[in-house]
């Protein structure tokens, strides 16, 4: 007999629903995310398991809830090594779930219907095999110290930004040295000397003692702050500003720290390296995609990876109607904003040409900054994949080559099975002049080249030929 087990989990307790094969519902409980919960749910399975046959199915689904699933796929985990029990577990996002429950029209929304609709899911085939929840990859413990040091890294950008705000009116003269980076003596000088007014009284010998203060840039302080506009330079702004550089100068420099650590922790692993290796991509950020994203296979193409991570273009055809829309914005969060620090990276350094080539030749054809730096996110996450699934440092000059052989094969009249392969459409056929010429345009041989299906390639001749589609932020 199959079984079933589908679990809606909340804070401190779950919801199960065991179902069999036929969908008749075995046995519905609620068990509290204790000692005493998790042993009857170890005698529940492990009762199961003995009516499970060996060509049969046990597998139990929970959907993501932020962390709060953790205990129980771990009592899970341990139930499967320990051959307690043969199973097959799996975490789900909750907005497939969601999509699944609105297709079969139900609207009532309880715990228990949930853990039914996960059971029923199960039951119906619909899990891949690749989206069974293993533990490979990075620990949990270190996403949650990525996470946690992610978080910091926010702090330090709003306290910034806090900080230039009050300056503007407090100290407009030091406005010039926090634009961009915020350089540590700019933030020692506020620590002590908040105010214009404290900045001459502390002249120039007590500037000189800040590190990297000079004796010529200690002279232009004091004569700024002696002509200073400032209007708001009272006691207590000066406490307000003093305290904001305190923050931060602690702030970053556990977040300094915390960096370190984590790569310390993953740079052993072969993955770490290689997502390292792409340009624009430094260490603390190759941690953290690693951790994000976890076990690479169980991503199938790079397409997955990118909805994974939220980067998908959403589109809407019907007939001769098409529109574009934005991304989906479903995924990772984490992973969105470790990518658009490196894209940016790699943009202003050049160091990347895909990425930078991409870049160039959206804003040539008038593409938002935006619009442009969201396609080129893409494209590196698309060059992660292909990195990370054949285990391969990154080749700045793989795409060049990789266009360069298309072209000969094309010149010299070669033609893949691929491209012999195609649908024949009838252009009889009663269709409007939009639908006619894409008709025409998808049998012409010259634009049939397939793009790579695996490698640092994968894909890219989709965002190349397709940046239409790629370009919607």
């Amino acid at each position: 007999m199959n079984v079933y087990v589908g679990g809606d989990v909340s804070k401190g307790y779950a919801d199960f629903c065991l179902m069999d094969g036929e969908g008749e519902i075995l046995l519905e409980i609620q068990l509290d995310d204790t000692r005493q919960g998790h042993s009857q749910m170890r005698k529940l399975i492990c009762k199961c398991n003995r009516k499970v046959g060996p060509e049969e199915e046990l597998e139990i689904a929970l959907e993501a809830t932020g962390g709060m699933e953790r205990n129980w796929l771990h009592l899970f985990q341990k139930l499967d090594e320990a051959d307690e029990a043969d199973l097959n577990v799996y975490r789900f996002n909750p907005l497939v779930i969601r999509r699944f429950t609105e297709q079969r029209l139900h609207t009532n929304k309880t715990d228990e219907i949930s853990a039914r609709v996960l059971a029923d899911y199960l039951r119906l085939g619909l899990a891949e095999k690749k989206a069974a929840y293993t533990d490979e990859g990075p620990d949990d413990g270190l996403k949650t110290l990525s996470r946690k040091t992610q978080r910091m890294v926010n702090q330090s950008i709003d306290l910034q930004n806090e900080l230039q705000a009050l300056l503007q009116r407090a100290h407009p003269e030091l406005v010039q040295y926090v634009r961009g980076h915020m350089s540590q003596w700019v933030l020692r000088l506020i620590k002590r000397y908040p105010t214009p007014d404290q900045v001459v009284e502390a002249g120039l010998e007590a500037l000189i003692e800040i590190p990297y203060v000079t004796e010529k840039k200690a002279k232009k302080l004091v004569e700024a702050a002696r002509t200073t506009v400032a209007s708001q330079t009272d006691e207590d702004t000066g406490l307000t500003l003093s305290l904001v550089a305190e923050d931060l100068l602690r702030l970053e420099k556990r977040i300094d720290r915390l960096k370190e650590r984590l790569w310390n922790r993953v740079r052993d692993r072969r993955a770490p390296r290689i997502i390292a290796s792409i340009e624009g991509i430094g260490k603390w950020s190759a941690a953290v995609l690693y951790c994000e994203i976890g076990d690479i296979t169980r991503f199938s193409s790079a397409k997955k990876l990118i909805a994974y991570a939220g980067l998908d273009p959403q589109r809407e055809e019907s007939g001769d109607i098409a529109r574009e829309k934005t991304i989906s914005k479903q995924g990772s969060s984490h992973i969105r904003s470790v990518l658009y620090g490196c894209v940016t990276a790699a943009i202003r350094n050049g160091s990347n040409p895909p990425v930078r080539d991409l870049y160039d030749r959206l804003k040539e054809r008038g593409k938002h900054q935006k619009v442009a730096e969201v396609a080129c996110m893409r494209k590196l996450l698309a060059i992660v994949y292909g990195c990370w699934s054949n285990n391969e440092r990154f080749d700045p000059t793989y795409e060049k080559r990789l266009k360069a052989r298309q072209a000969e094969k094309k010149s010299t009249g070669e033609a893949s099975s691929e491209q012999a392969e195609g649908q024949s459409f009838d252009m009889s056929a009663p269709v409007s002049r939009k639908e006619a010429k894409k008709r025409r345009k998808a049998t012409s041989p010259e634009k049939s080249v397939s793009p790579s299906a695996r490698g640092q390639g994968a894909f890219l001749d989709e965002y190349h030929n397709g940046e239409s589609a790629s370009e919607q932020a």
